[in-house]
């Protein structure tokens, strides 16, 4: 082989471990950034969404309605489909009657945060459905861990009740 040859493929080779290594030291950081905020939003769940959800819950019980908090971890399914964790709070209002099972609750209003590692933040979807509406209405928010404070669950809460409150109203 040719020294010219030699010299430009251990150059070709030099600049591919180059980038293979900022590609390494990218996908660290990814990881890295990823499970701070996993941490973070179990932080979040356990201080601020929690204890929010318990306080409008008791409210709403004092005025004859139930809630239900469902709080799910991470997990990989049989498929290996990721699932990421998240807290819910199911609402019964007080036409509905009882409790529904755990395979009905998406069928009553609700509001569920959970993170999004792979884009870094924080998804609050809403939903106001009634049992015989076989719509979805609602909504999807997306905050920045840093956004998610008791001032926001505590508005994003109050959003979910109103909407129960117009349908199940009627």
């Amino acid at each position: 082989m040719k020294e010219e040859t030699k010299k430009r493929l251990a150059h070709l080779l030099d600049r591919y471990d180059e980038e293979q290594s900022g590609a390494n030291k990218q996908a660290q950081e990814t990881k890295t950034e990823q499970e701070e905020l996993l941490k973070a939003f179990g932080q979040v769940r356990t201080k601020v969404i929690r204890p929010i959800m318990e306080a409008i819950g008791t409210v709403l019980q004092t005025r004859g309605h139930d809630y239900t908090i469902v709080e799910e971890d991470a997990s990989t399914d049989e498929q290996g489909t990721h699932q990421d964790g998240r807290i819910s709070m199911y609402i019964f209002p007080l036409r509905a009657g009882a409790k529904s099972t755990t395979s009905e609750l998406v069928h009553f209003p609700h509001i569920s945060f959970r993170p999004d590692p792979y884009w870094r933040r924080i998804i609050v979807h809403t939903s106001n459905t009634a049992p015989t509406d076989g719509e979805s209405s609602g909504g999807r928010g997306e905050y920045a861990i840093s956004q998610v404070t008791s001032d926001l669950v505590e508005k994003e809460l109050v959003k979910v009740v109103e909407g129960m409150l117009d349908k199940w109203g009627r």
